[in-house]
């Protein structure tokens, strides 16, 4: 045997000595100012007294990481004796109190939201999010939820919502302007079942009225009005890994509601799903795609669920160009890291955003019907501060083949 395969065996052989056969003493959890430190142990599997598994030890480290609290974690182990050692976590917090901002400008009109969140109100990972929203009217929203109550596996929510707009909608062939008031309250609780899914069952009360801005819109108006109560399952399976601004795996999110109103004859069905798909290529390369699918009681009226928007789906569309019962929406980019500094990172991203609408009254044909599509490409660029989570500046502007176009611009990605 030559001296380079002895002296790569006598290497070998160590680090199985070494890595085999080791037990945890002692777990430390460094770098902590806000973060309850046993709020951190609940999802880390290494446990003192156990034998130590390096690939063990880096799951619990990117379980740190997605709790979306912790801006990097490192993992160092320490021998103490000849079969024993010390494992340690070495954590970077993340500013957790962040504004939120967002504003849109499409085919003369313009929508902004702005106010605060904090995704680490007590130091448990809970979330607290309070803005103020201008979209043709004011509103203003406050939610706060908790990750996980003491050391059990459940959380809560609770909501409390002011939302005011105006909704154009097309009556006999005619656009009629409504404004559209709602006052909700909403609490849930959540059951965790893994470090990945979850189940949401809440309760919700709301008052709803739409007001004809025009003449001869009161008799379409009076069919929505009144108090309602709504009932939400919603299920989460999310398998995303976070790498500072970079994500990969997928989530998905399926929301079932049933809303019962009082004073009418129809109560109203509505479910939809949102599936999400990254996928990190090489050093700079980040795929994100987004499939939203919807369906709701197809009555014939026009206050249908599924809005065709800028805001919300197809980048550059406008604000609120349609309503359906059902919707199926695409949205793919890739986002190429131009620059990646301590602090700051820069992205430029190109995108494309496809969707189709089944008219109220309609039938499931209508998903295949040009008239239903809309589809818009486009470029953005984002600007990263990476010390706190999902906090960019982002830009976009998309653009169809009708010419059609505008500019999207807010704070975090937009799916």
């Amino acid at each position: 045997m030559t001296s380079a395969k002895i002296i790569f065996t006598s290497i070998l052989a160590l680090s199985v000595i070494y890595c085999c056969g080791q037990v945890i003493s002692r777990v430390n959890i460094t770098g902590l100012s806000r973060t309850k430190e046993d709020f951190l142990r609940e999802y880390i599997v290494s446990k003192a007294g156990t034998e130590y598994d390096s690939l063990k030890a880096d799951l619990d480290a990117q379980r740190l990481k997605n709790l979306s609290i912790l801006g990097d974690v490192r993992v160092s182990t320490e021998r103490v004796e000849s079969e024993e050692l010390v494992l340690t976590f070495h954590c970077v917090e993340m500013i957790n109190s962040l504004p939120v901002f967002a504003l849109g400008s499409t085919h003369d009109t313009f929508w902004c939201k702005a106010g605060m969140q904090s995704l680490n109100l007590t130091g448990r990972a809970d979330k607290l999010f309070a803005y103020y929203q201008y979209y043709d009217r004011h509103s203003v929203y406050l939610n706060y939820a908790t990750d996980r109550i003491a050391q059990a596996p459940w959380g809560l929510t609770a909501s409390l919502i002011r939302w005011a707009t105006i909704e154009p909608l097309r009556l006999k062939g005619n656009v009629v302007t409504y404004n559209y008031d709602n006052t909700t309250s909403y609490v849930s609780a959540v059951r965790f079942f893994s470090f990945r899914e979850t189940l949401e069952v809440g309760l919700g009360y709301f008052h709803e009225r739409f007001t004809s801005r025009e003449d001869g819109g009161a008799e379409v108006a009076n069919i929505v009005q009144g108090n309602k109560l709504l009932s939400k399952v919603i299920f989460k399976s999310n398998h995303l890994d976070f790498n500072s601004f970079y994500v990969n795996g997928f989530f998905n999110q399926l929301n079932v509601e049933f809303i019962h109103a009082a004073a009418e004859i129809q109560n109203f069905f509505i479910a939809f799903n949102d599936l999400r798909f990254y996928k990190i290529f090489g050093s700079r390369l980040n795929w994100a795609s987004r499939l939203r699918t919807g369906i709701a009681t197809n009555a014939p009226n026009p206050f249908a669920p599924f809005v065709l928007d800028s805001y919300l789906n197809l980048r550059g569309v406008g604000n609120r160009v349609d309503r359906g019962t059902g919707s199926v929406v695409v949205n793919s980019e890739m986002r190429y890291t131009l620059i990646d500094k301590k602090i700051l990172a820069a992205q430029a991203v190109s995108f494309i955003d496809f969707g189709s609408w089944r008219k109220p009254g309609g039938n499931f044909s209508d998903f295949k019907k040009s008239e239903n599509m809309k589809a818009f490409g486009g470029v953005g660029f984002r600007l990263i501060y990476k010390r706190a989570f999902d906090t960019m500046l982002r830009v976009d502007y998309g653009y169809d083949y009708d010419k059609n176009k505008g500019l999207v611009v807010g704070i975090g990605q937009y799916f």
